[in-house]
C-alpha cells in the first residue's frame, strides 16, 4: 500500500462508506489549503465540536478538568457507609428488583431523609423533608419514583450487606482506560494507509513523550490494555501513563506489529478497532474523516495537529468528533482550539479522552449492554442480600414479595382446566394401548413433536432452523428465558429427549406409519392423530412435566446468577491484588532508596572517623 501524496489504486473490496469518505477527502485535497482537520459525512452520523451549533454544545464551567463520572455511584460510600442507615429490598411488578437505602439527617433543625434508590434503569438520589407523617420505605420510593407499586420491603440485616451494596454501586467506576493512537501522514485518505505507517517522526515522538512514558511490555506490571507482556506478540514497547489514580495504556499504531503480507494490518486494527476513543495525530495539515475507519467500537476521535513541532514554540491544534448518539463531553475546547505544549495541554487531553470514553458508554450500542449488565447485577444483589439475611437470621426462607400472575402460571392453570374439562375417559382408555405402542416405536427413532404432528409444515415456525447442531441447545434456550418460556412446552413437553433428527422433517409422520382407528383432537397441542396424545393424556403427567421444567429453569437461572456473582467477586479480588502489588512495589522502591541512603551515610561516617584518627 503506497503512503503519502498521490492517489492510491482503486480497491475492488472497498465498502460504500470507505469509498464515500475517500472521495470526500480527495475533493477537499483538490482545493487549495489550508485544509480542515475533520471532514464529516453529509448523513449526520457524526458531530464536530468546532462546528456544532452553540445551542447544542457542551458547556463546562469547571476549569479543573473534572472527570464526568456518575456521581450517584459514589453517594453510598460518601453519605451512608460507616453511618447509621437502613437498606431494604423488594420486587416491583414492572420495574423488577428494588433496593433502597435511607438515613436520617438534621439540616437547619429540620429532619430529613437522604434516600438512594436503585432500579434497573438507574440510581436515584434525593433528600426528603419529613413533614410529620410516618415515612415507610414504600412511601419513600414513591416520592422518588411515582410509578413504583411495590408495597412490601424486606430489611437487609446481614453484616455483609454494605460491602455487597458498595460493590454494586461502584461497578460503573473505571480506573483503567485504553485508547488508540493513529498516525496520519499528509493526503492519506484510506484506512489501510493509516495502519500501514511504520516510521515515527520527531514530531510524533515529541507528542508521545508528552502524553506518557515509553515502557517495555515484558517488564510492565501495570494495566496492560490487552497487550501481550510475556511473548512480545503485540510489540516490544508501548506508551503508558498514570493520571489521577487512573491507568492509561495507548495502542500506538506505529508500535504495534507490522506485517508485510497483510495490507490491512489486522493485527494493529484488532487492538485500535476495539477501542472506543482514539487520537489521530496528523503530521501536517491534512483532513481526516471519522467514517474512514470501519469499526463497531470506535465512537469518538480527538484529532491533534502540531504547529512548529520540535521547537520552543511547539503548539497543537485540536478537533473533536464523535458519533451522533454520543453526548458532548468536557472539558470544552477554547475558541482557537490551539494549545501550547506543556503539562496543561496534557491534563486537558487526558481528561478529554477519559470523559470521551465515559460518554461513549451512553451511546445506543453500549447503553443496551450496560443496562443488561446492570439488570443482572441488581438481580444478583437482591438474591445475595436475601440469602445472606436469611442465613444471618437462621430463617429457612424469607417470604417472597407477592408477584403479578405470570404467563407460566396462566399456562399451568389453562393446561389443568382444559385437560380435566375436555378429556374423554372412554376414548382415552380405548386408545391407551395403541398410542403407547406408537410412542414406544418412535422412541427408538425420531421423537414426535406434539406441535408438528398436527401438520407437517407448521413445525418450522416453532423450532430452530434446520440444523442438527442447534437442537441440543433447545433446553438451554428455555433455561435462559423467563417464565413466559413455558408457553413453548407444547414443543418440548414430551417425556422423550430431543435428538439430532428433530429438525430434519422426520417428526411429520405419514399415514402409512400410523394406524388410524379413531381421530380426536388433542386438547393441549390441537393436533389430529390416533387418539389423544400419549404425553398429554394424563393431566398429572403434564403437571409433573411442567413442574420439572420450571424447576430446571429456576436451577439454571440460579447457576447463571452464581457465575455472575463469582465473576464480580473475582474481578474485585484481582483489582485489590493489583492495587496491593503496586503499593508493595512502591514501598519496596522506597525501602531500597532508604537502604542505599543509610549505606552511604554509614560509609561517610566510617571515612570521617578514620580521618579523625
Amino acid at each position: 500500500m503506497r503512503e503519502g501524496p498521490g492517489k492510491p489504486p482503486p480497491d475492488k473490496d472497498e465498502t460504500p462508506s470507505k469509498t464515500s469518505s475517500r472521495n470526500r477527502l480527495e475533493e477537499v485535497l483538490a482545493k487549495p489549503g489550508p485544509f480542515p482537520q475533520v471532514v464529516l459525512p453529509s448523513t449526520g452520523e457524526y458531530w464536530d465540536e468546532n462546528t456544532t451549533d452553540a445551542d447544542h454544545q457542551y458547556v463546562n464551567n469547571n476549569s479543573n478538568n473534572k472527570f464526568e463520572t456518575d456521581e450517584t455511584a459514589t453517594y453510598y460510600r460518601r453519605y451512608f457507609l460507616g453511618n447509621e442507615h437502613w437498606t431494604f429490598f423488594g420486587e416491583d411488578e414492572v420495574h423488577g428488583p428494588v433496593v433502597v437505602s435511607h438515613k436520617r439527617e438534621v439540616i437547619s433543625s429540620q429532619e430529613n431523609f437522604r434516600v438512594l434508590l436503585r432500579l434497573k434503569s438507574g440510581t436515584h438520589h434525593a433528600t426528603i423533608i419529613n413533614l410529620g407523617d410516618k415515612l415507610t420505605p414504600a412511601k419513600m420510593v414513591k416520592r422518588l419514583k411515582e410509578e413504583l407499586t411495590v408495597e412490601r420491603f424486606h430489611p437487609v440485616v446481614t453484616p455483609e450487606g454494605p460491602e455487597l451494596i458498595l460493590a454494586f454501586d461502584e461497578h460503573v467506576l473505571k480506573n483503567h482506560f485504553k485508547f488508540g493512537l493513529i498516525y496520519q501522514r499528509f493526503s492519506q485518505t484510506m484506512e489501510e494507509q493509516l495502519f500501514s505507517n511504520r516510521d515515527q517522526t520527531p514530531a510524533l515522538k515529541e507528542f508521545l513523550n508528552l502524553m506518557g512514558q515509553r515502557v517495555k511490555l515484558r517488564d510492565h506490571e501495570g494495566f496492560k490494555g490487552g497487550l501481550d507482556t510475556q511473548f512480545g506478540q503485540t510489540g516490544e514497547e508501548s506508551m503508558y501513563e498514570r493520571f489521577r489514580e487512573k491507568e492509561i495504556m495507548f495502542h500506538v499504531s506505529t508500535l504495534l506489529p507490522y506485517k508485510d503480507n497483510d495490507p490491512q494490518q489486522l493485527e494493529r486494527k484488532r487492538h485500535i478497532g476495539n477501542d472506543m476513543v482514539a487520537i489521530v495525530f496528523q503530521e501536517s495539515n491534512t483532513p481526516f474523516a471519522p467514517d474512514m475507519i470501519a469499526s463497531h467500537f470506535l465512537h469518538a476521535y480527538i484529532v491533534v495537529q502540531p504547529i512548529d513541532s520540535c521547537s520552543p514554540n511547539t503548539r497543537y491544534r485540536v478537533s473533536v468528533t464523535a458519533r451522533s448518539d454520543v453526548p458532548f463531553f468536557g472539558p470544552t475546547l477554547p475558541p482557537t482550539a490551539i494549545f501550547e505544549k506543556g503539562p496543561q495541554f496534557k491534563e486537558f487531553l487526558l481528561t478529554k479522552l477519559i470523559n470521551a470514553e465515559i460518554a461513549c458508554y451512553k451511546a445506543e450500542r453500549f447503553a443496551k449492554l450496560e443496562n443488561r449488565t446492570r439488570s443482572s447485577l441488581l438481580a444478583a444483589l437482591v438474591d445475595d442480600l436475601k440469602t445472606k439475611s436469611n442465613e444471618f437470621l437462621g430463617v429457612s426462607k424469607i417470604p417472597e414479595t407477592p408477584k403479578v400472575e405470570t404467563t407460566g402460571n396462566k399456562f399451568r392453570e389453562i393446561v389443568r382446566s382444559v385437560l380435566i374439562g375436555r378429556k374423554n375417559p372412554e376414548a382415552a382408555g380405548l386408545l391407551k394401548k395403541p398410542v403407547t405402542n406408537n410412542t414406544n416405536t418412535l422412541t427408538a427413532g425420531t421423537p414426535v413433536s406434539a406441535r408438528s404432528k398436527g401438520s407437517g409444515g407448521s413445525s418450522g415456525a416453532r423450532t430452530p432452523t434446520s440444523s442438527p447442531d442447534t437442537t441440543p441447545n433447545t433446553h438451554m434456550a428455555l433455561s435462559e428465558s423467563d417464565d413466559s418460556s413455558l408457553n413453548s412446552m407444547d414443543i418440548d413437553g414430551h417425556p422423550h429427549p430431543l435428538n439430532e433428527d428433530s429438525d430434519t422433517g422426520l417428526e411429520s409422520m405419514s399415514s402409512a406409519e400410523t394406524p388410524h382407528k379413531l381421530t380426536l383432537q388433542c386438547p393441549l397441542c390441537g393436533g389430529n392423530e390416533d387418539g389423544v396424545c400419549a404425553p398429554h393424556a394424563d393431566p398429572e403427567t403434564v403437571m409433573r412435566q411442567v413442574d420439572t421444567l420450571k424447576h430446571e429453569i429456576n436451577k439454571l437461572k440460579c447457576d447463571k446468577l452464581d457465575l455472575l456473582r463469582q465473576n464480580v467477586t473475582c474481578q474485585r479480588e484481582i483489582k485489590k491484588l493489583k492495587e496491593k502489588e503496586l503499593k508493595l512495589g512502591s514501598e519496596l522502591n522506597s525501602a531500597s532508596k532508604e537502604i542505599i541512603r543509610l549505606q552511604t551515610l554509614l560509609k561517610d561516617l566510617g571515612t570521617g572517623q578514620v580521618s579523625a584518627v
